[in-house]
């Protein structure tokens, strides 16, 4: 959840596709962590094409002031829609390692703001549905409506299934599940009396394939695929869609933090360590990837070439869900 680092070690593959997407542990048991974080800089706004594809719409987004989630408010943001970007943007005590600041939820705002659209950042819980629900009503008022809803606010937590107490348990599935529930319920109704708009939830291989040492987040994140199928049926007959997107290895401070890494390594709690183990992951001469690949995806889902994509789960595996069964 820091700022990408464009000095990783990670193997990034160029772009193939075109320049608007829209037209066309860790070991074994972490081999599928979807991650969330960190604020992309403005030299990276310049790598993307600002266009109006989405001018005059609005995205919601939780998670959003880092990450993941601030890439997918940037690939939306570069469309011409307007952001509201939801984040915590504090430190809980029960999350164990450090999740964004009030800092970075200004930083989001500014580097979106700059792309020329309007943009709220709105401090808030995902936990607390009544919060999310004023969140959407303040969006709907200051832009118009609602068009992009993006549940990504997630953590996580390492370990054996019988290390978790009761609390660690329901504080992962609370945020990670039941407050991607929440996003839903405060933006499907504006959708709904609109008859149109796109929900992306930002879901994880552990939630395609199971991880021995993320289980509670696994499960979690199988859960979101579970909630992305049924709202895409609840909402069909209402022009709405649904869908999730699965990541592999995606670097941001979910994972490259000193909770994570010396839980796995504790004898080279080092990043390096782990993209190396990516590499070999991933069937793509890749180890850890940047979150724009996920934002760009995410950008794809929202657009017309996707209009009929719903109920779907898209894989950003570098080949490595080539491996899952069909």
């Amino acid at each position: 959840m820091s700022n990408n680092d464009e000095n990783s070690s990670a193997r990034e593959i160029p772009a193939s596709a075109p320049a608007d997407p829209s037209r066309r542990a860790l070991l074994a048991g972490a081999a599928g962590l979807g991650l969330a974080a960190s604020v992309g800089t403005a030299a990276a706004a310049a790598d993307g094409d600002t266009g109006t594809e989405f001018a005059g719409k609005t995205a919601f987004v939780t998670g959003a002031a880092r990450g993941i989630g601030y890439a997918c408010a940037e690939e939306l943001a570069k469309g011409g829609a307007n952001i509201v970007l939801y984040d915590i943007a504090s430190q809980p005590p029960e999350v164990p390692y450090p999740l964004a600041t009030a800092e970075d939820l200004a930083a989001a705002k500014s580097n979106i703001e700059a792309l020329g659209v309007k943009c709220l950042a709105i401090q808030g819980d995902v936990r607390d549905g009544q919060k999310q629900k004023d969140a959407v009503s303040q969006a709907v008022v200051e832009f118009g409506g609602l068009d992009f809803l993006i549940a990504n606010a997630g953590i996580t937590q390492l370990g054996l299934m019988g290390h978790f107490t009761d609390e660690q348990i329901q504080t992962v599935l609370d945020i990670n599940l039941a407050g991607a529930v929440k996003t839903i319920q405060a933006g499907l109704p504006t959708m709904r009396d609109q008859k149109s708009g796109r929900i992306v939830l930002i879901s994880s291989t552990t939630g395609r394939a199971g991880s021995e040492n993320f289980p509670i987040y696994s499960a979690s994140k199988w859960g979101m695929i579970g909630l992305a199928k049924s709202t895409a049926l609840s909402a069909a007959k209402d022009n709405v869609t649904c869908n999730a997107v699965a990541p592999t290895l995606v670097r941001t401070k979910l994972l490259d933090n000193a909770y994570v890494l010396g839980a796995l390594s504790p004898d080279n709690p080092s990043f390096e360590v782990f993209n190396e183990v990516a590499k070999t992951i991933h069937p793509m001469p890749i180890g850890f990837y940047e979150p724009v690949r996920i934002g760009q995806a995410v950008r794809f889902l929202c657009s017309d070439g996707a209009a009929l994509i719903s109920g779907e789960v898209i894989d950003v595996g570098a080949g490595a869900n080539a491996r899952f069964n069909a």
